[in-house]
């Protein structure tokens, strides 16, 4: 067994500890308070608030043991205080400064960690904040779980930083109270949030960590109800807990959402318990600033969630719509606007509230992030809210798919965290739209003809066997006009393909213009088209199919010439209750052949029989 040896300023550190006056002193609650919360924080059965005194260590507050003091010669406090760091001895049985300890051989630690309590600085350590267990612990403490122990052994030395200047105030007649001494501890204590609630649940004190979550000076929050800076919806639970922390001593451990000076969402981090201060209950409360980690955890979600949306093909609104909703839960009273750029044209794509429905979608080149304000003409509902305009890049970077805008009441730019989350969200409603963009071109290559643009054999199958099937559910007729050009050869032998083409996707827009939108019109090849027209009667299609005949044979301009066009056109009708597709394509294509045979340029109506 290795002693510990003294430090070299031993004598120094002596007369610190003895001027403190603590050693076998009563337990004290604000003492024991740390203990408990040492052991909770690190899984341990024993934690300890150690002073070593010249012979012995002495234990101020204790849990898990009944001793009350041990020799210093046997003590693990003792090497603690000779280094500035946490002392962590995973398994006392190996090291060969405790194998031999009687604490070790008699089984009452095998596992140990001490902080060492500085009081005043350039002088050792006068003891310990640590914590034991009677099983050997391989993986020692998590670096959060010393983290933690850390800040628990600095708010043990406040405490006895602050026993120590009231006993020097009392003696040069500066007395101070015990609660403002640990107040201005607190209040000193840098890298972590510390507040307190009066029993009324208003803040008392704050350090500047507190304020800067809020975006605020500590004097203008000291005297303010915590409740009345929570978002809204969470208020009620938020009052609830302070008052059964207050009331019932119940330790709070979670998120608390606050709402900052410019309007956006802060997530505070709690742990609050309740201490006795002069007789009176107040909630002390470490708190850190959770924002961040909040925001990113919030984008990586939207994320996974657009990646399986648009795996699964699912509605783009659908899509955005989660975009939206992650933005206004993050800054309450927000709206958003997303635009989608196809070519030219600039559509608003998703809007998150019904005010913004009928406004235009604003059009702003570049791929900048901007900070616009209400009076700037580019803004949605100018005059209303400034914006924040965030581009939507395609995967490459190179292109603008559209813009994600952020109408605010505050001209104020987002902060440097929001702005990143922001301009992430942007880049996931850009993938989005373009996987969209790339699938629905692919379904117009699979389902449009590529000249005229419109519906190929395979839509067309799919269009006709539905109007057939809902023409059988409700007792009507679909009508079918089979269309070919007459002698469409001479004028690609007499003008060349492009006369060809001219004339074929003339003749389409032709036929778009002249019927129905619910009607379907399709290119099988060629100079084929077929027109599906349901809800039809025999009279009426062939009054339809005469009409399309004289639109469809008037001159068509081409260079300077006026090409002469000619179409067969065939009509028929489906029989009540008939599903079947391809006979009746066929048979329309024999009405067609017909037309030819009796002249061309005419409309045959092939009947049943």
């Amino acid at each position: 067994m290795q002693r510990p040896h003294h430090p070299d300023d031993e004598a120094r550190r002596l007369q610190l500890l003895h001027e403190l006056a603590i050693l076998d002193s009563e337990p004290e609650e604000g003492f024991d308070a740390l203990t408990r919360l040492a052991a909770e924080v690190t899984g341990c059965t024993i934690a300890l608030v150690t002073l070593v005194d010249a012979e012995r260590q002495w234990f101020k507050s204790r849990l898990g043991i009944s001793l009350s003091e041990t020799g210093r010669d046997i003590s693990f406090c003792g090497h603690t205080v000779l280094q500035d760091a946490p002392l962590v001895i995973p398994d006392t049985a190996l090291d060969p400064r405790f194998t031999d300890n009687p604490l070790v051989t008699e089984g009452r630690i095998r596992f140990y960690a001490g902080v060492p309590l500085v009081v005043e600085p350039g002088i050792s350590a006068l003891g310990t904040l640590c914590v034991a267990g009677t099983e050997p612990r391989p993986e020692g403490l998590s670096k959060l779980q010393l983290l933690q122990l850390g800040t628990l052994a600095e708010l043990v030395s406040e405490r006895l930083r602050s026993r120590l200047v009231i006993r020097r105030l009392r003696e040069s007649e500066r007395t101070r109270n015990r609660q403002s001494q640990l107040l201005e501890a607190i209040k000193r204590a840098s890298g972590i949030g510390f507040v307190l609630l009066d029993q009324a649940g208003c803040i008392v004190e704050l350090n500047d960590k507190v304020a800067s979550i809020l975006e605020l000076e500590a004097e203008q929050l000291k005297g303010a109800n915590p409740v009345e800076l929570t978002l809204p919806s969470a208020r009620a639970e938020v009052q609830t807990l302070i008052a059964a922390s207050l009331e019932q001593g119940l330790r709070v451990d979670g998120d608390w959402p606050l709402l900052g000076q410019d309007g956006a969402l802060r997530i505070a981090g709690v742990n609050a318990e309740r201490l006795w201060l002069d007789d009176q209950p107040y909630l002390f409360c470490v708190v850190t600033d959770k924002t961040q980690e909040r925001l990113e955890e919030t984008l990586r979600d939207t994320q996974a969630h657009t990646l399986r949306e648009v795996t699964l093909e699912n509605s783009l609104n659908e899509i955005l719509s989660s975009i939206g909703e992650a933005i206004v839960y993050h800054r309450p009273g927000a709206r958003v606007l997303i635009s989608h750029r196809r070519g030219e044209c600039l559509n608003v794509e998703y809007v998150s509230h019904p005010g913004l429905d009928d406004l235009p979608a604003p059009r702003v080149d570049g791929m900048d992030a901007l900070c616009l304000a209400a009076d700037d003409g580019r803004v949605p509902g100018a005059g209303r809210f400034a914006g924040w305009r965030f581009p939507l890049p395609s995967e490459d970077g190179l292109r603008l798919l559209g813009d994600l805008w952020v109408l605010v009441e505050q001209t104020m730019p987002p902060s440097a965290g929001e702005a990143a989350f922001l301009e992430g969200l942007a880049q996931v409603a850009g993938f989005a739209i373009e996987r969209k963009d790339q699938w629905e071109a692919l379904r117009e290559r699979a389902e449009y003809d590529a000249l005229t643009g419109l519906a190929n054999r395979t839509l067309l199958n799919q269009q006709l066997a539905q109007a057939l099937a809902t023409a059988a559910e409700q007792g009507q007729q679909v009508a079918l006009l089979f269309i070919d050009l007459d002698d469409f050869k001479i004028i690609n032998d007499s003008h060349g393909h492009h006369a060809g083409d001219k004339v074929l996707t003339c003749l389409a827009e032709r036929m778009s213009e002249t019927l129905r939108k619910t009607d379907t019109i399709a290119r099988l090849g060629g100079d084929e088209f077929v027109v599906v027209l349901p809800e039809m009667t025999s009279d009426l299609a062939e009054r339809v199919a005469r009409k399309l005949l004289a639109v469809l044979c008037q001159p068509i301009s081409w260079e300077d010439l006026l090409l002469p066009v000619s179409m067969s056109i065939g009509l028929i009708l489906s029989l009540p209750g008939e599903r079947d597709e391809q006979a009746l394509i066929q048979r329309a294509d024999e009405a067609m052949y017909r037309a030819k045979q009796a002249g061309k340029k005419q409309v045959v109506h092939l009947g049943v029989g």
